[in-house]
């Protein structure tokens, strides 16, 4: 019997947390698009930073959003005859199957589960430190239907589309027993941050466009002062536009810090594989030119 066939993939359920995800996702990309587009065309100064700040706060979130629908999407409990192979997003737990102490249903406990917070649908995640159990990490997208996977380290809170069938794959697992368990492994966020960090190329590129940006805020805000008006550009004919409030000069460094934080979660995305690093570094690349060109557009326009 091969591998293949001793080995069993169960996935959580999906529609209601992808929806979810997406739903709210569309809805603070276009009120944060939105903001911008009124904020652009807002002659009034006050509303102007308003809109500009509703804009930034409404596009914060995005990225937790967008990585949580992704984590959601490439999720799987794979049971295998040498143990139990955890993924959702960037974190992966591979227990081998001598460590698996008991599988049971969550409503077996005898009493309510303390969930983590900030759960949403498709996102039960997190870890809640439980009297009878010790640590019980969540890796689930449903409160209902939650399996316990007790390790001898802590218990893992998973929900696959079918428990009964995954309580019948691991009784099966442990009647053929396992030969060369599989190595323990844990792969935590946090953890691949450090790597990330940890490459020097990235973590200069990284610091460059952070002191860029913070810089280009730092000149637009005490240049908007002195300049109560000015022009953002020249018309087909190679004329300024008409002038606009000083404070529409914000625009540059809140672009600034969206291009930032999209070339830097983009990177860590294509950071991953091995054969799309170089995608990542001309990301991070990017994240350090685009503030560095915009802060020479900020000087040609209050030079002009």
């Amino acid at each position: 019997m091969s591998k293949d066939d001793e080995s069993q993939v169960f996935f959580p359920p999906r529609r209601r947390g992808l929806i979810f995800h997406l739903l709210l996702g569309f809805v603070l990309l276009a009120g944060s698009v939105g903001c911008l587009i009124l904020a652009f065309n807002q002659p009034q100064e006050g509303r102007f930073v308003l809109l500009l700040l509703g804009s930034v706060v409404l596009f914060a979130p995005l990225p937790w959003v967008f990585y949580r629908g992704y984590a959601l999407m490439n999720a799987f409990y794979r049971l295998e005859r040498d143990g139990l192979r955890l993924r959702w997003g960037l974190r992966a737990e591979d227990i081998p199957l001598p460590e698996i102490e008991w599988v049971r249903p969550a409503n077996e406990l005898g009493f309510n589960l303390p969930l983590p917070p900030l759960i949403a649908p498709g996102a039960v995640l997190g870890s809640r430190q439980v009297a009878e159990l010790g640590t019980v990490e969540f890796m689930a997208s449903e409160t209902g239907g939650l399996l316990l996977v007790a390790a001898r380290q802590r218990v893992y809170a998973i929900s696959p589309q079918d428990g009964r069938a995954f309580n019948r794959a691991f009784q099966r697992m442990i009647e053929l027993g396992s030969l060369t368990p599989l190595p323990p492994y844990s792969a935590q966020p946090a953890a691949f941050a450090r790597r990330v960090w940890d490459n020097r190329p990235a973590r200069w590129f990284l610091i460059a466009g952070l002191i860029l940006t913070v810089l280009l805020l730092i000149v637009v805000a005490l240049a908007i002062p002195s300049h109560p008006s000015v022009s953002l550009g020249f018309d087909a004919q190679g004329q300024p536009l008409p002038p606009v409030p000083g404070e529409q000069l914000l625009l540059l460094p809140v672009l600034g810090m969206l291009i930032y934080l999209v070339n830097l979660l983009g990177g860590i995305y294509f950071y991953r594989r091995e054969s799309d690093r170089p995608v990542a570094f001309l990301l991070w690349i990017a994240s350090a030119f685009t503030p560095l060109l915009l802060l020479i557009a900020a000087g040609v326009i209050l030079l002009g």
